[in-house]
């Protein structure tokens, strides 16, 4: 976090990116995002104050269906640190935190759920946090970043504004906001990495990625048509 101060990046809300899209005025070209997935304890242990240090306000994407669980593993999800509980998840609302959806459970969607689960692993999350954490919940993350044509329609019915993949790359206003790009920061990378990944250096991996996806979205719209 210190580095991107020093290398004057701009840190802003998804929100507030989104916002932006929609009208004429670009954001600068070194502006970032910061996002969390799972909503791991350690979101309010250690990045919250850091964040606060520097004035950045980030999302988290909870599984309201999953708060307070220990470490381990829940049907897919392997966690290797406990999970925020309620009120761990409203202090980081207080602390000025956007919160979005990650699914109730944090399952497989892609060919793993019938309509009826997808529905309420997907619309069931929003329902879930508000009624929880009193938040509406706008903005959606793909568990394990993978979705497909059903998935994405799934999330666009129940009134989310736009989903994060973990495909990786920059977002224009051109993107589609149900495709979200993201650059993931892993555990084990250090320093070096995170300069590298800020800067672009992968993210030709991501267009082949996006390229794949995008076949393999064409041939389900093709088999149902």
């Amino acid at each position: 976090m210190e580095w991107l101060v020093e290398k004057d990046y701009q840190v802003v809300s998804l929100a507030t990116a989104l916002d932006t899209f929609r009208t004429d005025y670009p954001l600068p070209p070194k502006t970032i995002v910061l996002s969390f997935d799972d909503g791991c304890r350690d979101n309010l242990t250690y990045a919250a104050p850091i964040v606060r240090r520097y004035g950045f306000a980030p999302i988290v994407f909870l599984c309201p269906d999953l708060f307070g669980q220990a470490e381990g593993k829940h049907r897919d999800f392997i966690t290797p640190s406990p999970l925020l509980t309620r009120d761990e998840a409203l202090e980081l609302i207080q602390a000025g935190w956007a919160v979005g959806g990650h699914t109730r459970r944090h399952p497989r969607l892609v060919g793993h759920c019938t309509g009826e689960e997808l529905d309420d692993e997907v619309g069931g999350c929003r329902v879930a946090i508000q009624h929880l954490l009193g938040y509406d919940a706008k903005i959606f993350a793909y568990p394990f970043g993978q979705f497909d044509a059903v998935v994405k329609q799934c999330v666009i019915r129940h009134g989310y504004e736009a989903a994060c993949t973990t495909l990786g790359g920059f977002n224009t206003a051109r993107t589609d906001r149900f495709e979200l790009r993201r650059i993931v920061i892993r555990a084990g990378d250090d320093l070096r990495e995170f300069h590298r990944k800020a800067q672009g250096a992968y993210d030709w991996l991501g267009y082949f990625k996006r390229r794949s996806l995008e076949k393999k979205i064409l041939r389900q719209a093709e088999s149902t048509s």
